[in-house]
């Protein structure tokens, strides 16, 4: 039999797993638009740990390289292939966005990069963000084709 105690106990841990109130999470667009793509904007190569910040600890990367990867590992990595390539930063061009539900939400992003040497590339990704511990977080991500998505 359950006592007030006990029921007082497993209502309290219940509710500590949503403890962020929904009001003070941003939209998950509002959020991929206002937070997460600056980051791209102005020194990311200094970012890596900024930006791995809004993903979750583990990402799963799907398409070439697919598997489950340490997000802070996954990040530095590719920031430091990609200024190898002389790549300088990226700007978002265009995104296409749906709530899921109201702690999920996928995302379709169109990334201008710019490179040394006034290069402009394009590449596009779907990412999917769900709330973790009261915050969006990305937790899935694939490279895509612009052009299949509509973007």
């Amino acid at each position: 039999m359950v006592n007030r105690l006990s029921a007082l106990s497993i209502l309290l841990l219940g509710t500590a797993a949503f403890a962020a109130d929904p009001d003070d999470i941003p939209s998950a667009e509002d959020w991929y638009k206002n937070d997460y793509a600056p980051l791209y904007g102005d020194k990311p190569g200094d970012r890596a740990a900024e930006i791995a910040g809004h993903f979750a600890d583990q990402v799963q990367v799907h398409g070439a390289d697919p598997g489950t990867y340490d997000s802070m590992s996954w990040m530095s990595e590719a920031i430091v292939e990609w200024l190898s390539e002389g790549w300088i930063r990226s700007e978002l061009a265009a995104l296409r966005f749906d709530q899921l539900n109201s702690h999920a939400a996928a995302f379709k992003a169109k990334w201008r990069d710019y490179y040394d040497g006034d290069v402009t590339a394009y590449e596009c990704g779907w990412y999917l963000a769900d709330v973790i511990e009261g915050k969006w977080r990305i937790t899935e991500y694939a490279t895509i084709q612009c052009d299949e998505h509509g973007l």
